[in-house]
């Protein structure tokens, strides 16, 4: 008889997980993560030194390059740059060090504002 118990005894803790007893996965609690997509941002910068579309296209190339960089638009004549990016991945002041690392500079326009005011 003791036998018997044991036997029964050992099936019944075998098989708990299986009938949802006892420490399942069936029956761990889950968490659900909620994902924040972040929208992109976007920075306008005034480029100095550019004197020529192929620099403007080397900008371009340097902004297409950096991680983080969603989309770019850099205008010559004009000297200006619109770059759309991921604030997760990088930064306004990556992207101006970036442009900077080439041999120009960038300020972003309300810099530019700011320097004229004062």
């Amino acid at each position: 008889m003791k036998t018997r118990s044991i036997i029964i005894a050992a099936f019944l803790f075998g098989a708990a997980p299986v009938f949802g007893y006892g420490n399942s996965k069936a029956n761990a609690q889950t968490s659900v993560q909620t994902v924040i997509k972040e929208e992109p941002k976007t920075v306008k910068l005034k480029i100095t030194g550019m004197t020529c579309a192929g620099c403007s296209n080397h900008v371009a190339t340097t902004l297409k390059a950096l991680d983080g960089v969603m989309d770019q638009k850099v205008l010559y004549p004009g000297d200006l740059a619109t770059v759309k990016y991921d604030a997760r991945k990088t930064s306004i002041d990556k992207i101006i060090k970036a442009i900077e690392k080439i041999g120009y500079k960038a300020v972003t326009l309300s810099d530019k504002a700011m320097a004229k005011q004062g």
